[in-house]
């Protein structure tokens, strides 16, 4: 063999596994990217979650039950959010942003009979209160 045609064996080779090589980094991207989206879809599950099972459970303990939750500034992976309480639908709803677009998650809650300081919680501490079986946020 002539070493003409072993360097352009060689770059031959050589591009093919580069180009290989690039395919599977944009999957192992692409991949990557769809687990920390699955993340913070956890985590804002998670605050919601907790919120209405506070809520529920206040309802449930009866007249005088009281509760002091605190409510982080970020999700634990950095991302803001909001946080609301709807009573007439029944829910607490989470918002998020995550790669410019806005996600959602609601949380069922037992009553509507809810009254107090709806403006969205993320980032405080309130008490949820069970005041004449109605429940008191603030």
């Amino acid at each position: 063999m002539q070493k003409a045609q072993i360097s352009t064996e060689f770059i031959i080779i050589a591009s093919a596994a580069l180009v290989v090589f690039l395919i599977i980094l944009s999957i192992a991207g692409k991949r990557n990217d769809e687990l920390y989206s699955a993340r913070t879809t956890l985590y804002a599950r998670q605050e919601a979650d907790k919120l209405a099972s506070s809520i529920n459970t206040i309802l449930l303990a009866g007249d005088g039950t009281q509760k002091t939750v605190s409510l982080p500034e970020t999700l634990r992976d950095d991302e803001g959010y909001t946080i609301n309480i709807y009573p007439s639908s029944r829910l607490v709803e989470i918002t998020w942003n995550y790669s410019g677009k806005n996600r959602q998650y609601k949380a069922p809650l037992i009553t509507a009979d809810i009254t107090g300081d709806m403006s969205p919680l993320s980032g405080t501490t309130f008490t949820i209160s069970n005041i004449d079986g109605g429940i008191v946020v603030g």
